[in-house]
């Protein structure tokens, strides 16, 4: 009865065995599908992509230099103006019949010190004579000098009366365009003071420097450095980009709640556009792309290829799988700065390495030492555009010899 026991556990053990050997040797055939990719030196530009809005780099605020009604208001928002144009002009009959008293005044001052000054010069030649004392010489002369200093006094103040006409009458001092306008005709501003603020009519800014302001996440922020140059697209102007250089970094963060705890932390960042187009106008958005690193020639494997690699050593790490003699090897990489494609690779690998690049499905579960079967990864198929005079692709007309189909057919 024992050897029949002994016999039945002999027979179930190698049955296993054989089993396990037919199950693992149509696994060493059963290899998987892969696309590869050789490892190839090229330039990689790391950017950074930020949305924002146009502003003007600089502002000018038009206010009054003299308190008064607005007496007609000859631009809008939006109106482009040139420097010296005429913006605003106040009620100037208060002015000018300030200035009519102080040339009245001029003219008395200036009748009195030539009445005086004769009278002087007839006493200066009694005085010779000895007809005229020296007590009223001197009289004389000091009249003289009152009068004169009272034309000083009435000249100063036909000159502040001319000023402040002149000052009803606002001009332009830039070249820009009317961004705001906070008065309105009938309406009567007054001069700020150094307690109070003045009366502001309307805001200009100026087009030639015009600027992206952008904000930036606070993980992208610490690659951003002066001077960096940026592409910037803007929504109203399909098709077309400008060029930009990054001239100014916030220090400080705006902290932005996303709802509960959790918060999000960006810096404006400040990019001014080189030649600006006419087109552009404050406040339209755009979408900014800083360029913060470029390595030329350098080893690079696409985006999709690069999978998570934990060992002994290292807690977390960045690995590739390599193709050895139809083996995946899932090898340790140090990765550099990266585009939208590729990364830089400067250590695990070489150039010419034949690594797996997909599918994505078969890559993140593929394991270290699995059967692979490389294959070249299929070139995207491109499907022809229409074009809005509906010619094909190539140039040719449609062929107009098919009638056209009726309303219901």
């Amino acid at each position: 009865m024992k050897k029949v026991v002994w016999l039945i556990v002999i027979v179930v053990i190698v049955g296993v065995l054989v089993i396990g050997a037919l199950i693992a040797s149509k696994m060493r055939k059963d290899k998987k599908f892969v696309e590869i990719v050789e490892v190839e030196r090229r330039t990689i530009k790391s950017t950074v992509i930020a949305f924002g809005w146009v502003e003007p780099k600089s502002d000018v605020n038009i206010s009054a230099e003299v308190s008064e009604k607005i007496e007609n208001l000859y631009v809008e928002e939006g109106d482009t103006i040139k420097a010296g144009e005429t913006l605003v002009i106040l009620n100037r009959d208060r002015y000018l019949a300030a200035l009519n008293r102080a040339e009245a005044v001029l003219r008395q001052n200036k009748a009195n010190f030539n009445q005086a000054n004769d009278n002087l010069q007839k006493i200066q030649e009694l005085h010779k004579t000895g007809a005229i004392s020296d007590d009223e010489l001197i009289t004389a002369q000091t009249q003289v000098e009152i009068f004169e200093a009272q034309v000083q006094s009435a000249e100063a103040s036909v000159r502040e009366a001319s000023d402040n006409l002149k000052q009803t009458i606002i001009k332009s001092p830039i070249d820009g365009i009317v961004t705001a306008i906070q008065a309105e005709k009938g309406e009567f501003v007054v001069v700020g003071t150094m307690n109070n603020p003045g009366s502001s009519i309307m805001t200009i800014a100026q087009l030639t420097d015009l600027q992206s302001k952008v904000e930036v996440d606070e993980a992208d922020v610490v690659d951003l450095k002066l001077g960096q140059e940026s592409k910037i697209e803007l929504d109203a102007l399909p098709d077309t980009f400008f060029v930009g250089r990054t001239v100014q970094i916030s220090h400080q963060a705006k902290i932005q709640s996303l709802g509960g705890e959790e918060t999000r932390a960006s810096f404006e960042v400040d990019i001014a556009i080189i030649d600006p187009s006419p087109k552009i106008k404050p406040g339209m958005s755009v979408t900014t792309t800083i360029t913060t690193a470029i390595h030329d020639s350098v080893l690079t494997v696409p985006l999709a290829s690069v999978v998570s690699y934990t060992d002994s050593a290292t807690k977390q790490g960045e690995g590739v799988f390599i193709i050895r003699d139809g083996i995946a090897e899932k090898v340790k990489i140090r990765t550099g700065i990266s585009d939208d494609r590729y990364i830089e690779v400067l250590e695990g690998i070489e150039e010419g390495d034949e690594i797996i690049s997909g599918p994505f499905k078969i890559l993140r579960e593929l394991n270290d030492g699995d059967g692979v079967e490389s294959m070249k990864p299929k070139p995207d198929k491109e499907y022809p555009k229409k074009r809005p005079d509906g010619q094909r692709p190539d140039g040719k007309k449609p062929d107009d010899s098919k009638p056209e189909k009726k309303e219901g057919e």
